[in-house]
C-alpha cells in the first residue's frame, strides 16, 4: 500500500512526532510506503521557519514523488471546473493532492474535509484511515 500524507499530517508530524495521531507516519516511512507530491512539498516548505527548511527539503527529497504531468493537470482543471459547477469551492492545491494521489495509485491520508468533497466528483480517491 502506498500513502501520500497530506499537509495537514505532515504538520501535526513535525510538531508532535510520535505524540500525535500521526505518528504512524513513522511506520509508513520505514516501510517505504509513502509519497509526496509538490503541493504539499510547497505548503511544507512555505510554512517552515528559516533554519528548518533545507533539512526539511532533504528529508522530503529522499522520498517518492508523485508527479503531475500533463494528463494530470488536464484532470485537475476538470475536477475543479465539476467542483465548481456544484458549488464548491476548494483550494486548487487540494484538487492537485487528490489527483497526484488517485493518479499514484495511493491512499490520501489528510485531516482535511475538503477533500470529501472532492472525492464527490472524483470517486477514485481512496483514504487512508489509520
Amino acid at each position: 500500500m502506498t500513502v501520500l500524507a497530506d499537509t495537514s499530517v505532515w504538520i501535526e508530524y513535525l510538531r508532535r512526532g510520535k505524540g500525535s495521531k500521526s505518528a504512524r507516519l513513522d511506520d509508513l516511512l520505514v516501510a517505504g510506503e509513502v509519497l509526496v507530491c509538490g503541493p504539499v512539498v510547497t505548503e511544507l516548505l512555505a510554512g517552515a521557519k528559516s533554519p528548518d527548511r533545507r533539512r526539511l527539503w532533504l528529508l522530503l527529497t529522499g522520498l517518492p514523488w508523485a508527479d503531475l504531468g500533463p494528463v494530470q493537470w488536464q484532470s485537475v482543471g476538470e475536477t475543479a471546473a465539476r467542483l465548481r459547477e456544484r458549488g464548491h469551492t476548494v483550494a486548487l492545491t487540494d484538487v492537485e493532492i487528490a489527483v497526484a494521489a488517485v493518479d499514484s495509485s495511493a491512499r490520501l491520508w489528510t485531516r482535511d474535509s475538503d477533500f470529501k468533497r472532492v472525492r464527490s466528483v472524483l470517486p477514485t480517491l481512496q483514504f487512508f484511515d489509520p
